[in-house]
């Protein structure tokens, strides 16, 4: 009976300590990747789910740990004790060596068995030879020992090689069981309290983990903890996969995932536009909610709204990327053109113009330069040869003379043959400019969001005198209208376009209306790039191979019932999937994502992931899906690269484990192009990977690739890093990208190589955004002031002022001040304001920020944000409570110091709350006196008109015109 309360003492010890273990690699979890979780209810589930499972699983293992150490105790008197564990750690050995030797170093038979052998034969030697030695040593050291061995084989699971080598793994797990056993056993747990309290406290813990399985079950909601733990955490992380054994899912996120279905498949064509007009009207910025026919109040649109009342208007259609050169180009190519050009691929794709002047169209485009601004270096191809059309319009121009040129085209236009007439309207692009004609809101002071409406009222009376000119030359033209992207107003607390994939920025109006269409709505997700395969099945013109899009004819024409749709929009760094209801935006960089249901939530506020987790693996799949299929059918060395490896050069960060391998294959040009992608993903996992093929890699470019990812990663690799200093004076960008990888460490040995390339356009358009915005950040964290003049002459590039006015703040260089007051004085961006007002807080220019910050402040739209600055700055001062009088024509903004601030009882009569905290309050004639009840801050301001627009840019627009092929 003693040695039955002695054997479950230890076996509770054991609990206890790794409950302990438990709870402490929760806080390494928490504290190292808290960047990962979505929420503190995923602190919470680590506790109440994932523990109990944990203990659950341990529960055997404890068990037989402490058998095994209780055995060890005897080695060195009973030779039997000490031969059984040598054979058990001969065994071991032997499994351990098997599982790691499976690689093609050691695929040759008679090596691999040597191999084996050797390792067998060592462990067990090993333990025959040590384990008297250990089990004479004194308690203390003996307790010691074991629980630094623990800890030691913990660090080991977590940091060393992860992912690879699973034996390895299974291993470590096993030794550190081991070394906390050994330690345990080790302690004198003779005192009858400590027996009893260890007892007692295993005994709840067992308790505690009956409830495993239904705990596994609940996990099961937990997508993006399960995932962090499996990478992150070693014990934790066993217990997930153990949970998944106790619970299985239904839906797995990996290539089997269920495709969600879409709309029925299109059995032949259901329309005929053969011989008809093609009008195609793009509206750029235009975001499908400020549509009449969409339920806006305003009317904006009536001309559209009555198109869709005659034909066909989809409800949920997207662009696939919130920026008008991708978005446009995708769309007259059936493709998404951003990861194919990011792969350089896609440039000789076919064009809607292209194809259907093979077909006995005449085509014309009516478009300004601003369709290829972003990336321009990319669209090149596109840009010069005028997308395919016969006669292109390419220049900045009002809706007003757009409608004029198309007149003037169509005139001369033969009427035996039918044209394609693509107009690009561009007014609702920022900066927007109210006009007369068309007034909303205070038609004295109009806000931002008025101004927009104002554009889109122009640009829409353009679209009807379009199909007034269409409709006149023949009857019954095909008339679509959509956008290529839409536009935020603080939605989702940002402005314009470009930087999100939520509804606001990539939702669109489509509306088709045409013969054989009739009046109907159409629910189901669509996409913009699935206009030109509908157009060329109407037309029974062959479908190229390469186009992406999918046929909405029978769509169109009633004839299919409607699915769940497909639709996908991305950025740099995030993504959308939308099916059905559902849509699911994920941000690739860190793999977080949120599901939404626009059905009862179409502001998308309300993450439906945890709840609906089968959803995610599915959208995710067909994500996946998506990613994998890029370039599979295009012209270019890209083209033939592994599906993994394409979408790891588009940015895609999950598939950089899949990457990795190819770093020993036998072709240089997929070793060159796994290298590049380590580099470019930064993803901390795959440094092993790296290293070991650092030390044998042969070829010099990928061996520069490697020394570049391992410099970035941080990596403890001194070869790496001389060589990367090495290329600080090569040729081409290697300078630039060898000091982005240094200064991304706090190295700033290359900043001035680093500068040097951003100062020039044609250096910094080589490096790609992507790369531009990381060098712009890593000088914020050197601080480095030799980083300043360059930074400055990035204030003049609009996508990346904000990112250079933030390390400017950063660095605290004031010689910076000047040039940043000049930006912040005519910064016309709203979403701009802020971060370099924050700079030149930082840079110590409160007094003489405060003529430009006290007129953003009068500005129509209020700016909660810049009166927090202005606190900041010291241009907002302290008042004590008392009558405030406001007079006609100014704007008071307050914010209440103490536990009162913000619930809107700081005034009398209350005024209006702005973003929770700071009150607005416009000048009312009927009121001119408020009646501070608490001391605040206080900031009187007139009201101004926002800053007026640049006036256009200069255009040659005779030159404009030209005539391809004879032409008109």
């Amino acid at each position: 009976m003693r040695r039955l309360v002695d054997w479950l003492v230890e076996l509770s010890g054991v609990l206890v300590v790794f409950v302990g273990a438990l709870f402490a690699e929760q806080l390494v979890v928490a504290n190292l990747h808290g960047n990962l979780l979505t929420g503190t209810w995923e602190t919470v589930a680590m506790r109440t789910l994932v523990l109990p499972i944990a203990v659950s699983m341990l529960l055997p293992m404890v068990l037989a740990a402490v058998l095994v150490a209780r055995v060890a105790r005897h080695a060195e008197d009973h030779a039997s004790a000490r031969r059984l564990l040598s054979g058990g750690a001969l065994i071991a050995g032997a499994a351990t060596a098997w599982g790691v030797s499976s690689g093609r170093m050691l695929a040759s038979p008679p090596l691999r068995t040597s191999f084996v052998l050797v390792v067998a034969i060592a462990a067990g030697a090993a333990v025959f030879a040590l384990l008297p030695r250990v089990v004479a040593m004194p308690k203390a050291r003996l307790a010691t020992s074991g629980l630094a061995l623990g800890a030691a084989a913990w660090a080991a699971d977590k940091w060393l090689l992860p992912r690879l080598y699973p034996a390895f793994h299974s291993a470590l797990f096993i030794v550190c069981l081991a070394g906390v056993a050994a330690a345990v056993v080790a302690l004198p747990l003779s005192h009858r309290w400590t027996r009893r309290a260890l007892m007692l406290a295993a005994a709840l813990i067992v308790a505690f983990s009956a409830t495993a399985r239904t705990r596994a079950r609940r996990l099961a909601s937990y997508d993006n903890l399960r995932l962090v733990l499996v990478e992150r955490a070693p014990l934790m992380g066993r217990a997930v996969r153990f949970a998944a054994s106790l619970a299985p899912q239904e839906a797995a996120l990996d290539d089997g995932a269920k495709a969600v279905p879409t709309a029925a498949p299109t059995l032949g064509p259901h329309l005929d536009f053969r011989g008809r007009d093609i009008l195609l009207v793009s509206v750029d910025a235009l975001r499908a909610d400020h549509v009449g026919a969409y339920g806006y109040r305003r009317p904006t649109t009536p001309r559209i709204d009555q198109l869709a009342a005659e034909g066909a208007r989809f409800g949920a259609a997207y662009s696939p990327t919130p920026h008008t050169s991708y978005a446009v180009t995708s769309m007259l190519t059936g493709k998404y053109l951003r990861p194919l050009v990011t792969l350089g691929l896609g440039g000789d794709s076919e064009t809607w113009a292209g194809l259907l002047r093979h077909y006995g169209y005449r085509t014309a485009a009516f478009y300004p330069p601003a369709v290829f601004f972003i990336d321009e270096a990319l669209f090149a191809g596109f840009r010069d040869r005028h997308l395919d059309f016969e006669y292109q319009k390419m220049e900045f121009a009002s809706a007003a003379e757009r409608v004029t040129q198309a007149a003037q085209y169509l005139e001369r236009a033969p009427a035996e043959q039918p044209v394609f007439l693509w107009v690009h309207l561009f007014e609702p692009h920022e900066p927007y400019v109210a006009h007369a004609e068309h007034r909303f809101g205070d038609g004295a002071s109009p806000r931002p969001v008025d101004a927009y409406d104002s554009e889109i009222a122009s640009s829409d009376h353009a679209v009807g005198k379009l199909v007034e000119l269409v409709r006149r030359r023949r009857r019954d033209p095909v008339i679509i209208v959509t956008a290529d992207h839409g536009e935020e107003f603080g939605d989702h607390g940002g402005r314009y376009h470009g930087t999100t994939v939520y509804d606001e920025q990539v939702r669109v109006p489509l509306v088709v209306v045409g013969a054989g269409i009739p009046a109907r709505v159409v629910s189901e997700p669509v996409q913009t790039i699935d206009l030109l395969p509908t157009v060329l099945s109407a037309l029974r013109v062959p479908r190229p191979a390469r186009v992406r899009g999918r046929d909405l004819t029978g769509l169109l024409a009633g004839t299919v019932a409607e699915g769940e749709g497909f639709a996908f929009s991305e950025t740099e760094d995030r993504s959308l999937v939308a099916v059905g209801r559902h849509r699911l935006l994920c941000e690739r960089r860190i793999g977080a994502c949120a599901l939404y249901d626009i059905e009862t939530d179409p502001g998308q506020t309300r993450d439906r992931g945890a709840a609906e987790p089968s959803v995610v693996a599915a959208l995710k799949g067909r994500g996946a899906d998506l990613a994998r299929s890029h370039g599979r059918l295009e012209r270019g060395d890209s083209a033939a690269l592994p599906e993994s490896l394409r979408r790891a050069l588009t940015g895609d960060r999950e598939v950089a484990l899949d990457v990795a391998p190819l770093l020993d294959d036998v072709r240089v040009d997929l070793r060159r192009a796994a290298a590049r992608a380590l580099f470019e993903l930064q993803v901390a996992d795959t440094a092993p990977f790296a290293v070991r093929a650092f030390g044998r890699e042969d070829d010099d470019e990928t061996k520069r690739w490697l020394a570049l990812a391992l410099v970035r990663l941080g990596a403890d690799a001194p070869e790496a890093r001389a060589r990367t200093e090495g290329l600080l004076s090569a040729e081409g960008l290697w300078p630039a990208r060898a000091a982005l990888a240094f200064a991304e460490i706090r190295d700033g040995r290359g900043v001035l190589v680093l500068a040097s390339c951003l100062e020039r356009p044609a250096c910094r358009a080589e490096l790609g955004f992507v790369e531009q915005r990381a060098s712009v950040r890593a000088m914020a964290k050197l601080r480095d002031k030799r980083a300043v003049p360059s930074l400055v002459l990035l204030l003049t590039d609009v996508r990346l002022r904000g990112f250079a006015a933030e390390a400017l703040g950063e660095i605290g260089d004031r010689s910076a001040k000047g040039a940043l007051l000049a930006a912040f004085a005519a910064e016309r961006y709203v979403s701009l304001r802020a971060s370099e007002a924050r700079a030149l807080s930082a840079l110590g220019a409160g007094a003489d920020m405060e003529e430009p910050l006290r007129r953003f402040l009068g500005v129509p739209e209020p700016w909660a944000d810049g009166m927090r600055i202005a606190i900041e700055a010291g241009v907002a001062k302290e008042r004590a409570a008392g009558p405030l009088r406001v007079q006609e024509g100014a704007r008071a903004y307050v914010v209440v110091k103490g536990p009162d601030g913000g619930q809107g009882g700081l005034l009398s009569p209350p005024a209006p709350l702005q973003d929770g905290e700071v009150s607005v309050y416009e000048a009312d004639p009927t009121r001119p006196v408020l009646n501070l009840v608490a001391p605040a801050y206080v900031l009187l301001v007139p009201r101004v008109d926002e800053l007026p627009p640049p006036a256009p840019i200069p255009w040659d627009g005779g030159a404009g015109s030209e005539t391809l092929d004879g032409g008109l």
